[in-house]
């Protein structure tokens, strides 16, 4: 069970510092014209994605399953 819950808080750990990082980034940028702007920003959103993906996987793993927020219940 620490092995669950270590990894838990690592892959939780990830995804906050990914993005942590996202957010400096837009601290910085100057010219959301500049191209390279948008490659660095795809860069970060990719490793948003896998850190998200990864706290996924880890909670699943710990058995923890929350139903998605994207999910909707229809007969409302």
């Amino acid at each position: 069970m620490a092995d669950t819950i270590k990894a838990l808080r690592e892959a939780a750990a990830a995804y906050a510092e990914a993005v942590r990082t996202t957010q400096r980034y837009f601290d910085r940028v100057e010219d959301t014209d500049d191209p390279a702007v948008l490659v660095e920003y795809a860069t970060l959103a990719e490793r948003e994605k896998e850190a998200a993906e990864a706290r996924r996987d880890a909670l699943e793993a710990a058995g923890i399953e929350v139903p998605s927020i994207e999910e909707t219940d229809s007969d409302n």
